[in-house]
C-alpha cells in the first residue's frame, strides 16, 4: 500500500471512529466539534460519512472561512499541503481584478473604504438621480438621503472596475477533491476549499481559507417502487439521491492545525466574509415608531351576522345606503344583492360569460351607486334604479395595455373605478412606471362603452428600487377632490401632480415594517391593507407591521398633511397581520381589524381626541375577519368574514357625523 493510499485509509477510518474530535486544540468560545451523537439523524446516511461536525452555538455549519494574517504565497502551500492526504486539489492560481473580489469580500473592502464609496457614488450613481429629479421622479431635497442610503450600502458589485484604486489584481486558488465511500462507491463527498488573498480588503496582509464538503447517498426511500407509490404530478416522487453540505472534523482539523502554528497567523475563524465586515453607523435621523394599542374603553355589544354563508363563497363586498350589501363571488364570477328579509339566499344581479380576471368593486361616498370594474366592461349598480347595467370597457388611443396581469384598480372620490398599471414600458429614460388611466367617456344606458383615457405615467416607480420589501408604489384610497394623486412608496408619502404624475410633496413615515434597525427605517409593510386617506380629515394612513422575535405588531401610520407629521402609530398588537381597515365619511374616526386565531379583533380610534374604542369580538357573529367597512349611514361597521356578513353598532359620539 502506498503512503498516500495509507493515510486515505486512516483518515477514512478516522472519520468512521472519531477519536479527532476529543483531541483537538480548543475552538474559540461558541465553537465546538459537533459528535455524531448530537446531530440531527438524516435518513439513509451511511456509516462512512458519519463524523464529528464543525458547529457554531451547537449548529452545523455549510461551511467555515479562516482568516489568516500572513500574505497568500505563504499560506497556500501550507494549505495544499494539509489536504493532500484527501485527495487531488489540481487547480492553477487565478488572478482577478480588485473590483470583482467575490465571496462577500469586496464587500468588506467597500465597508472599510468608506471614501471609495464616497467617490464612486459621486461619479456615477448622483448624476442619475440628478437626471431622476429633472424627470419629475424625484425632489432635489431627497438627494442628500438618497445618497446617504448609497454609502451605506456596502457592496462592490456595481463598482465594476471604475476606479482607479480598484485595478489592482489579487490571487485565488479554488480547488475540489472527490471521494467515493463503501464497498461499491455508491456514496461520494466533495470537498471544496477556496484560499484568497484579502489584502485589499483589510488593508495589511491576509488570506482567507473556505472549507466545505457536500455528502450524496443513496435515498433509501427513493428508489423505482417508492417512485410510483409516492409520484404527483406537482412535485414528481422522491428524489433517488440525497446530499447535504457540511464542515467535518477530516477536512477542517489538518488544515486548521496547520495554519494555526504559523509565526504570525492570528487565526481568526468565521462562517463567512460578513464575520469581519465593519458595521454601517447608525442614522441619527431614524426614530423608531411608538406604537399605540387600543385603551380601556370596550363595547359589550355583540355583532350581528347579517348573511351567513360557506367559506369562500364571496370575496369582495361592500354595504349600501339601504342596509344592502353588494357581494362577489369567484365562481362564478358573479355580483349579487342582499337585503334584510331576503334569507340566506342573495340575488344575482350579473354574471360573467367567462374568466373576467382582476376585478375592483367600489361605491360612491353615500352608497347609493357602486360598479363592478372587470377587464373587458363595467357593470354599474344604482340603489335608486335597482338595476345592473352593464358597459363595454374601450380604449383612447395612446393607452397601453399591461404586458401581463391585467388592470389593477383604484377609485376616485366618487368612488369610481381608476384602472393603473405597475408598468414597463413606460416611455423617456425612466421606463419602470406608475400608469393611471382616467375616464373620458362615463356611459349612462346599458350596453353603452365606458372609455378610458391616459392621465400619467408617473415615473416615481422607477426610483424606488433598492428598498427592502415590496418596492411596488400603491396607490391610496383618498376620498378628497384636487388635483394631487397620492401613492405610498418605499421612501415614504409621496403626492404626485394629478396631470403629469412628476413628484409635488414626499413626507418621511416612521418604520412600517421589520425589526428595529439603526441604519435603515425604509420599506412597505407586508400583511395590511390598502393605504387610504381623508380629506376632511387632512390624514393618510398605511400600513405597519413592527416585528420582535417571532411576535408581529401590525397596524397604520396615521400622517397628518398639513404637518407633515405623524399624528399616531395605532396597532393591534400581537396579530399576524391586519387585515382590514375603514374611515368614516367626516374623517374624524379610523376602524381597524384583523384576528386572533380567526376570531376578529377590531377598534376604533378618534383620530382628533386619540381616544380609542375596543369593540366585542364576536367570533359567533364572525369567524375569519377580511374586509371592513362604514356603512354609509354612519352608525355600524360592516365586516366580510370568512362564514358570512357581520355588522357591529356603534355607541352614539363613535358615529360619523
Amino acid at each position: 500500500m502506498t503512503k498516500t493510499r495509507a493515510c486515505r485509509a486512516i483518515l477514512c477510518l478516522a472519520g468512521m471512529t472519531s477519536p479527532l474530535w476529543a483531541n483537538a486544540v480548543p475552538l474559540p468560545t461558541n465553537w465546538q466539534m459537533l459528535p455524531t451523537s448530537q446531530q440531527e439523524t438524516e435518513k439513509g446516511l451511511p456509516s462512512a460519512l458519519q463524523a464529528p461536525l464543525l458547529a457554531k452555538n451547537q449548529r452545523s455549519l455549510p461551511q467555515v472561512e479562516l482568516l489568516v494574517a500572513l500574505p497568500f504565497d505563504q499560506v497556500l502551500p501550507v494549505v495544499q499541503a494539509s489536504l493532500a492526504p484527501l485527495g487531488k486539489f489540481n487547480a492553477p492560481v487565478q488572478r482577478t481584478r480588485v473590483a470583482y473580489m467575490d465571496h462577500g469580500w469586496g464587500n468588506v473592502l467597500i465597508a472599510r473604504r468608506p471614501e471609495l464609496k464616497a467617490k464612486f457614488i459621486r461619479r456615477y450613481r448622483m448624476p442619475a438621480l440628478q437626471a431622476a429629479v429633472e424627470q419629475g421622479a424625484l425632489l432635489a431635497e431627497e438627494l442628500p438621503l438618497r445618497e446617504q442610503r448609497l454609502q451605506r450600502d456596502a457592496t462592490v458589485d456595481a463598482m465594476s472596475d471604475k476606479l482607479a484604486e480598484l485595478q489592482g489584481s489579487f490571487a485565488s486558488w479554488q480547488a475540489s477533491a472527490e471521494q467515493k465511500h463503501g464497498v461499491l462507491g455508491r456514496a461520494k463527498s466533495t470537498i471544496e476549499v477556496r484560499v484568497m488573498q484579502v489584502d485589499e480588503a483589510l488593508g495589511k496582509p491576509a488570506t482567507a481559507i473556505s472549507l466545505s464538503r457536500t455528502d450524496d447517498w443513496p435515498n433509501p426511500n427513493g428508489g423505482i417502487v417508492d417512485q410510483l407509490r409516492e409520484f404527483n404530478v406537482m412535485g414528481g416522487g422522491p428524489s433517488p439521491r440525497l446530499s447535504r453540505r457540511r464542515v467535518p472534523e477530516a477536512v477542517f482539523t489538518p488544515v486548521y492545525d496547520a495554519v494555526r502554528t504559523l509565526p504570525g497567523a492570528a487565526l481568526q475563524i468565521g462562517v463567512g466574509a460578513s464575520d469581519w465586515q465593519l458595521p454601517a453607523q447608525a442614522d441619527a435621523r431614524i426614530v423608531e415608531p411608538t406604537l399605540t394599542a387600543p385603551g380601556g374603553n370596550k363595547d359589550a355589544t355583540a355583532a350581528q351576522r347579517l348573511l351567513p354563508f360557506g367559506s369562500g363563497d364571496y370575496y369582495d363586498m361592500r354595504p349600501l345606503a339601504d342596509g344592502s350589501v353588494l357581494l362577489l363571488s369567484s365562481y362564478p364570477e358573479a355580483l349579487w344583492r342582499w337585503a334584510p328579509g331576503m334569507g340566506d339566499k342573495p340575488a344575482r344581479l350579473w354574471q360573467a360569460s367567462a374568466d373576467a380576471g382582476r376585478a375592483g368593486l367600489s361605491v360612491d361616498p353615500q352608497g347609493r351607486t357602486a360598479w363592478l370594474a372587470i377587464q373587458q366592461q363595467i357593470v354599474e349598480y344604482s340603489l335608486d334604479q335597482q338595476r345592473a347595467l352593464a358597459h363595454p370597457l374601450r380604449w383612447a388611443a395612446g393607452v397601453r395595455q399591461p404586458i401581463s396581469g391585467g388592470w389593477k384598480w383604484t377609485h376616485d372620490m366618487q368612488g369610481r373605478p381608476v384602472p393603473y398599471d405597475h408598468a414597463l414600458d413606460g416611455g423617456g429614460a425612466i421606463r419602470d412606471v406608475l400608469r393611471v388611466l382616467q375616464p373620458q367617456a362615463m356611459a349612462s344606458a346599458d350596453g353603452e362603452p365606458w372609455i378610458y383615457a391616459p392621465r400619467f405615467d408617473a415615473p416615481r416607480q422607477g426610483v424606488v428600487g433598492g428598498y427592502p420589501g415590496n418596492a411596488l408604489v400603491k396607490p391610496v384610497r383618498w376620498d378628497g377632490p384636487g388635483q394631487g394623486f397620492w401613492i405610498e412608496d418605499p421612501a415614504g408619502l409621496t403626492e404626485l401632480d394629478g396631470t403629469t404624475g412628476r413628484v409635488k410633496r414626499v413626507l418621511a413615515l416612521p418604520r412600517r415594517f421589520g425589526k428595529v434597525d439603526g441604519n435603515d427605517d425604509a420599506g412597505m409593510a407586508q400583511w395590511v391593507p390598502a393605504p387610504l386617506g381623508s380629506a376632511k380629515g387632512g390624514w393618510v394612513a398605511v400600513g405597519v407591521v413592527l416585528m420582535e422575535g417571532n411576535r408581529r405588531d401590525p397596524g397604520m401610520h396615521v400622517l397628518d398633511l398639513a404637518s407633515g407629521k405623524p399624528r399616531y402609530s395605532l396597532a393591534l398588537p400581537g396579530l399576524n397581520a391586519l387585515n382590514a381597515a375603514t374611515a368614516s365619511a367626516d374623517g374624524r374616526l379610523l376602524a381597524l381589524g384583523g384576528n386572533d386565531g380567526g376570531t376578529p379583533v377590531l377598534a376604533v380610534w378618534n383620530l382628533e381626541s386619540g381616544q380609542s374604542l375596543a369593540l366585542n369580538p364576536s367570533g359567533s357573529a364572525c369567524w375569519d375577519l377580511r374586509q371592513l367597512h362604514w356603512a354609509p349611514q354612519g352608525d355600524a361597521l360592516i365586516g366580510l368574514c370568512g362564514d358570512g356578513v357581520a355588522r357591529w353598532a356603534l355607541p352614539g359620539e363613535w358615529r360619523s357625523r
